[in-house]
């Protein structure tokens, strides 16, 4: 067998038309784990070009506006994924489905289907669908991803083998836990990052700021994420205005998508972690992956009071909750943190030590296991040995 035919044996390619390329579960994460392990790892996603970014061929698509135009760019995705040839599809979003099962039909692949959202969020009637997709699918996609525990009893119903593959923390350019910094008291620089919108808690963070403003406090936010919706950007910057907020609240990215490569600075720079989110549905059955990322730079977190983020706070003991649209709890958190700084370090140290747990490595070679186990049993040997 040719070198040729031991590429297209452990060929991997990640289709997405919604996601980011670089999406830190898919490129910095899957696709890394995957190079890191011998694969022939390709990504097919919107990107203003074709080309290899640390060893992972970008097979870019045009950056569609809305979902008629992410529809629109199906047949091109076809044929792109059709001419890599690969042993395995892995599908990233529910509408690629029917367009990875004609890929297996016409070319024998296996198909691997990456569940990691709750597709509640989209509203009852496209949320409905989008399941009943999914469960179609479900009787010829050969395993299935999940990225959270509550997704569990949607694949366990028709008997789809699963594999549950969470969002743990790979921060880019850091494998080893930062050094600990000196705690600082009292903590005053606030952190959120991640997506920006208002069931995330952005109209929460900007009272938080009105009233740090008025009470001439200490503190400032900070916001390291993209907000998506016009509107509310609109609304944000002119309540920023009209308050003199500016001084209180730093935005970074705002309008455009922050790289994960870009986010370590600002975690090296901050006291505390933010997720003020609302009890949205596809906020209460997860955990957020900034839970992962604040333990990694030993952050304490100040998060809504929403069971599953509460049992985790009080498992770790590395933070506070409040409830949820409440900045004035928020600010009760601090004072008691500034008042009693020893229960603030005792939060940053159990964070850090926490931090062990949800490290991406173990999870990375497990994801590598599965994609081998999942290829065709007649995959040539060379795939563990001279291919890699």
């Amino acid at each position: 067998m040719n070198q040729r035919d031991v590429r297209s044996w452990c060929r991997v390619a990640h289709l997405t038309t919604v996601h980011h390329p670089f999406d830190p579960r898919i490129f910095h994460k899957q696709l890394a784990s995957l190079r890191d392990a011998g694969f022939d790892a390709h990504l097919v996603a919107p990107h203003e070009r074709t080309e290899r970014v640390h060893g992972i061929p970008i097979h870019g698509l045009p950056r569609p506006q809305n979902r008629a135009h992410r529809l629109a760019l199906q047949p091109r995705v076809f044929r792109t994924a059709r001419a890599l040839n690969a042993a395995l599809y892995h599908i990233h979003d529910p509408e690629l489905l029917p367009l990875a099962g004609l890929l297996k039909t016409r070319t024998g692949a296996q198909v691997v289907y990456d569940m990691h959202e709750n597709y509640r969020s989209k509203g009852a009637m496209l949320g409905r669908f989008l399941r009943a997709l999914e469960r179609w699918a479900f009787r010829w996609v050969d395993h299935v991803l999940i990225a959270e525990q509550s997704y569990r009893a949607i694949v366990e119903d028709h008997a789809v083998p699963h594999t549950y593959i969470p969002n743990y923390v790979r921060p880019i350019g850091e494998e080893h836990p930062p050094p600990p910094v000196e705690i600082r008291e009292p903590p005053t620089r606030l952190l959120y990052t991640g997506t920006l919108s208002d069931s995330r808690g952005l109209g929460t963070m900007i009272d938080l700021a009105a009233r740090i403003r008025r009470a001439d406090r200490p503190e400032t936010i900070t916001l390291v994420g993209i907000c998506r919706y016009p509107t509310q950007r609109a609304r944000t910057e002119k309540q920023i205005r009209r308050g003199g907020l500016g001084a209180v609240v730093d935005r970074v990215g705002w309008d455009a998508y922050v790289r994960p490569s870009a986010m370590p600075p600002h975690y090296r720079r901050a006291d505390v972690g933010l997720a003020l989110c609302e009890p949205h549905p596809n906020h209460v059955g997860s955990i957020p992956t900034k839970f992962y990322e604040y333990l990694h730079y030993g952050l304490p977190l100040i998060c809504s009071d929403i069971p599953l983020w509460r049992r985790f706070v009080e498992r770790h003991g590395c933070g506070a909750v409040v409830p949820p649209g409440d900045p004035a709890a928020v600010l009760d958190v601090l004072d008691e943190w500034q008042a009693h700084p020893e229960r603030y370090r005792r939060c940053a140290e159990n964070a850090r030590e926490a931090a062990s747990q949800y490290r991406w490595g173990p999870i990375g070679e497990r994801f590598a296991r599965l994609c081998r186990h999942v290829l065709p049993d007649n995959m040539p040997e060379t795939l563990t040995t001279e291919s890699r």
